[in-house]
């Protein structure tokens, strides 16, 4: 997995003093050695937060940090969404299932069991 700490600070050829400055303005005990475990996260199971992140590549690489953040809002007409794994032959029985009963999809069997579910717990709904 690449190190988004270190390739930005090798790509910007930004100083490592002026990372740990940047960073120190929301974790202010951040210092050099955690910089240095951050960048070798493998070796020492340790990573830079997401807000730490965010405050370097607000500084150092406005254009990236605005691009990273322009991700558009979630427009399905059903927003939340269940899954589960199963083993291939549960998955091809279940497949024949639902072919057998007529749902055009797995999504459309998947939202009447669950519907029929909460109406067989619950009769007056949540």
């Amino acid at each position: 997995m690449k190190n988004r700490l270190r390739a930005l600070r090798l790509e910007k050829n930004i100083p490592t003093k002026d990372m740990v400055a940047t960073v120190q303005t929301v974790y202010p005990k951040y210092d050099k050695t955690i910089q240095s475990k951050c960048e070798n996260g493998g070796d020492y199971g340790v990573t830079i937060s997401q807000a730490a992140m965010d405050t370097l590549y607000d500084t150092f690489d406005p254009d990236r940090s605005t691009a990273r953040k322009s991700r558009t809002a979630d427009r399905h007409r059903l927003p939340c969404r269940i899954t589960c794994r199963l083993t291939e032959k549960d998955y091809q029985a279940l497949q024949q299932l639902v072919d057998d009963k007529g749902y055009p999809s797995m999504q459309d069997w998947m939202a009447a069991v669950v519907q029929e579910t909460i109406k067989d717990v619950k009769p007056d709904g949540l």
